[in-house]
């Protein structure tokens, strides 16, 4: 087996086939990384007899602080991690090439799923076989980093995920399906908009991000191109907000009618309930009819939240999302998401939508955080986290000291 330096468009053929596949490990990631300041090689491990590629990797560098260089495998290498003879050599082989360029120490966060967790089960982890890859790679002297706080790491510890060919929403809870078709009547509407309108997006975000704007456009800039990535905004129309509420009063009326009715023949506890029902809904109409028609006053259209969504073969993720919190009464996430759920499921497998907390009680900072993507019902895994190789443990230790790396990983990450 030797080392080899691949041409993209052999690293993007191995990479878009391995089980590992993800927009991480990709050309286009790494010329985007490029524009943040970072080198990068595309790497292959070759079978000297036969040729054939048995693992692959985007390996990014970049100097931090002044004295160093560190590396990283985004999303982990694109090896078989069960085959520990040759992850241990490949290994081997990574530290001796990145030794000769300075690198202190190299960091992987594997897509490797380890578990899931189920409210049913207090959202206890039901763990699998590839736990045993964490003995693994310690054995290999990796280290595996501890997630101090929600969103420390590169990527999310913990993240839902929806298949989308098996998606319904009649099997989401009641009152969240009522929210989302409140949203539905609350004039909103989603439009893919181009970069130049990244800034209204960036208003939308900046609170929870540790990017600048630039770096959303420079990402939209190169992944639009290429059709892996959609900016969208969804935007409120005053006018349709009005008329479809009108409408929906209109037929609750005669609904709630019939009811008054109906319970003066039969007032049983149904019907009863039927009527208590169409009378907050009523009520909700009104306070709905209210509300367009102040905004109308003010404006006739206004964008109220956004999200850039990732594409990439099978699989959509919801990069970052944010809204402004003014019109928290049209639930504005509630429609963006279930709106991008309908949009590709008949294109794409999976949608992932981006993290949730570790923290799941309702005490917790995360909880509306977590509730809003929770109830949409999806999947809701756990990924075995980061692992760090240190190839000199002097500088390194020097680096952590000036919490050079701390900042450094903080550069790294969206939210």
């Amino acid at each position: 087996m030797k080392l080899v330096d691949l041409a993209i468009t052999d690293f993007d053929e191995f990479a878009s086939s391995h089980p590992l596949r993800n927009y991480c490990q990709s050309s286009a990631y790494a010329k985007f990384m490029g524009e943040q300041g970072h080198q990068y090689d595309y790497i292959g491990y070759q079978d000297e007899a036969s040729g054939e590629i048995v693992a692959a990797s985007l390996i990014l560098y970049k100097r931090i602080g002044s004295i160093a260089k560190y590396a990283y495998a985004p999303k982990g290498f694109l090896i078989d991690y069960y085959n520990t003879d040759l992850l241990n050599s490949f290994i081997e082989e990574v530290i001796k090439k990145y030794k000769t360029k300075g690198i202190v120490f190299l960091k992987i966060n594997p897509e490797i799923i380890i578990g899931e967790l189920s409210a049913e089960k207090n959202f206890a982890g039901d763990y699998n076989q590839n736990v045993k890859i964490i003995d693994d790679l310690k054995s290999l002297k990796f280290k595996r980093r501890r997630e101090l706080v929600p969103f420390e790491f590169l990527a999310p510890r913990i993240s839902p995920y929806i298949n989308l060919k098996k998606f319904d929403l009649n099997n989401l809870e009641e009152n969240f399906r009522k929210t989302l078709e409140a949203s539905k009547r609350k004039g909103l509407l989603l439009e893919n908009v181009s970069s130049k309108e990244v800034g209204i997006y960036y208003d939308f975000i900046k609170e929870y991000t540790t990017q600048p704007i630039n770096y959303f456009r420079n990402l939209l800039n190169l992944f639009g191109p290429l059709e892996m990535a959609d900016l969208v905004l969804v935007r409120i129309d005053y006018k349709e907000f009005l008329l479809s509420v009108r409408e929906s009063y209109d037929r609750e009326s005669e609904n709630n009618n019939e009811l008054n009715k109906l319970i003066q023949e039969d007032p049983s506890e149904e019907n009863l309930n039927s009527k208590m029902e169409s009378d907050k809904l009523l009520l909700q109409l009104k306070n709905d009819i209210v509300e367009a028609t102040e905004g109308l006053k003010k404006t006739e259209n206004e964008y109220v939240a956004g999200a850039i969504v990732i594409k990439y073969l099978n699989r959509v993720s919801i990069l970052a999302s944010g809204y402004d919190s003014k019109y928290a009464s049209t639930f504005p996430l509630y429609y963006l998401y279930g709106e991008l759920i309908e949009r590709y499921k008949t294109q794409y497998d999976y949608i992932d939508l981006n993290g949730i907390a570790a923290e799941f009680s309702p005490s917790s900072p995360h909880y509306d955080f977590n509730y809003f993507k929770l109830g949409f019902n999806p999947n809701i895994y756990e990924f075995i986290g980061e692992f760090d190789i240190i190839i000199n443990e002097a500088k390194f230790k020097l680096l952590q000291n000036k919490a050079s790396i701390a900042r450094e990983m903080k550069s790294l990450r969206i939210i």
